[in-house]
């Protein structure tokens, strides 16, 4: 009986006993010496990069790593290659196929295929990352917008000149204009020879006025006149302009004040008519751009953000005076084309819904913006110490956030509200200033070239500033002698680049091919 009690006793627990050895031998495998886990992507989840400039990704892990030979990482389903990291043992760079513009793509490193390099076992675990690549420009070939754009071409400004500005109604500048100059023929033919098919002529007409009329003193619009035929004789177009009126244009207190805002509409009028009756035979290279830069005195950083877009509406209200008035004196003027800007001449503003074009029976209205970013390089790097600009500036000497996407993102975001709609858009002022040193200098030039073909890409003209200051610090915009048009601040080599920049239609000639030359 305790023989039988044994045997079955002994059938009981062998089941138990193999059931355990079971278990032991599915743990044969050893524990992972070492962990592996993910430190940092160098492409971030939700982003957006430029197609042509992202090649490959690299994942920093927090050990020496290899590739599993077995490993399946893929973007969007194709298989990609991975190396160890060319710059430390605990990266992996993932080379990428060639990406198209405007496509959302998902990264895939399923868990193993990134593994310890010295324990095969210890495995880092699957990681996605998303992103999207930026859409390529809508190309309009075919339009008004991109015809006209074609036909100003690459501008300049007579800076300084007619804007002049005492601040006061009837009272001349005390000290003359201040560039201190007097254009001569010789000047408009030097800028037509150059490359230049377009002159931005500012002019500031409240001093010069006096008079419930408003009248402009005749020997004042006459100087302007011969200016215009100047320019008109050496074969260039002409963008005539209201420039530092600002003085009585007071935009704050006119968003404010109906009866204020009633006398200066009142004034715009009556200073429009006069201009536009004096031009009103002049051929279509003559262009009106009705104010220049009209803000509060913040920059769009004041009144404007507060005050429930009042000033807005007030500048387009002014915006449609000036635009009836110079319609009503007919001839030429009926069609001819002009140029609004919005708050500030910022491109922020005239993206932004409360800028709306004035009502036009001639359909010929142009955008006008200005393009200065970032201006702690581009107007005043001696006081800002912003001396490098573009992806390869050194870290803390450049403006963050105002580098080569900043200039595409907002380009491409003119060109889709407007060019694509037919609806033409002109830089009327872009520019950077004469830096201090060489490698300064060398920043400020791919700048300039780098604004001038994004604008080329996106169907937008440009007119550099001048102010006829020579040498180099803040506000010091030299290009061409005010007088007799030579060169000044040896600018001729950066010049002709500009003019190929902003018209040349070489298909090799992108903006890639300025990026890669970066200094």
């Amino acid at each position: 009986m305790k023989k039988l009690f044994l045997l079955s006793l002994l059938a009981a627990v062998l089941p138990l006993l193999t059931a355990c050895g079971d278990d032991d031998d599915s743990n044969d495998a050893p524990t992972p010496s070492v962990t592996v886990s993910l430190r940092s992507c160098s492409v971030t989840n939700g982003a957006e990069y430029k197609a042509s400039e992202l090649t490959k990704v690299t994942l920093s892990y927090n050990n020496v790593v290899a590739v599993s030979p077995s490993a399946n990482i893929t973007l969007n389903g194709t298989k990609c290659t991975a190396t160890s990291g060319a710059t430390t043992a605990m990266d992996v760079d993932i080379t990428l196929p060639t990406l198209e513009e405007g496509k959302a793509y998902t990264l895939t490193i399923p868990e193993g295929a990134i593994v310890a390099k010295n324990d095969a076992n210890a495995k880092a675990p699957a990681y996605t990352v998303s992103f999207t690549t930026k859409a390529a420009p809508q190309h309009v070939d075919d339009n008004d917008a991109i015809a006209l754009g074609k036909r100003l071409g690459w501008g300049w400004n007579l800076g300084n000149h007619f804007d002049t500005s005492s601040g006061e109604d009837g009272k001349h500048p005390q000290w003359g204009y201040w560039d201190n100059a007097k254009p001569t023929q010789a000047l408009y033919n030097a800028l037509k020879a150059a490359g230049a098919s377009t002159v931005r002529i500012g002019v500031t007409w409240g001093n010069y006025q006096s008079g419930d009329a408003w009248t402009i003193e005749a020997s004042y619009m006459n100087e302007v006149k011969q200016n215009v035929e100047m320019a008109e004789k050496a074969g260039l177009n002409v963008i005539l302009n209201m420039h530092h009126d600002e003085y009585w244009l007071t935009i704050k207190e006119a968003a404010g004040n109906s009866i204020v805002n009633e006398a200066i509409k009142t004034r715009i009028q009556k200073t429009w008519k006069q201009i536009a009756e004096t031009f009103k035979d002049k051929g279509d290279f003559l262009f009106f751009e009705t104010f220049n830069e009209i803000q509060d005195g913040q920059w769009g950083w004041g009144a404007n953000r507060t005050d429930g877009g009042k000033q807005y509406r007030t500048l387009n209200e002014w915006n449609q005076a000036a635009v009836d008035a110079i319609r009503a004196t007919g001839s030429n003027n009926a069609t001819r084309w002009i140029g609004v800007p919005g708050y500030a001449s910022s491109p922020s503003f005239v993206i932004d819904d409360a800028f709306q074009l004035p009502n036009d029976p001639a359909n010929h209205l142009m955008v006008s913006v200005h393009y200065y970013d970032p201006s702690s390089f581009t107007l005043t790097p001696v006081k800002d110490g912003i001396t490098e600009w573009g992806h390869t500036a050194a870290k803390g000497k450049y403006a963050e956030g105002s580098n080569e996407d900043h200039v595409t993102a907002t380009f491409q975001r003119l060109h889709e509200k407007f060019i694509a709609n037919n609806i033409p858009v002109y830089i009327g002022e872009y520019g950077c200033v004469m830096h201090t040193t060489d490698r300064s200098n060398r920043f400020r030039d791919y700048y300039l070239e780098y604004v001038c073909r994004a604008a080329h890409e996106y169907g937008m003209p440009v007119c550099i500033w001048d102010n006829n200051v020579s040498g180099g610090g803040d506000e010091h915009h030299g290009y061409f002698n005010h007088n007799d048009g030579s060169y000044v601040n040896n600018a001729q080599q950066l010049v002709q680049t500009m003019v190929k920049a902003a018209t040349s239609d070489d298909a090799s000639y992108t903006l890639e091919s300025v990026y890669s030359k970066a200094p």
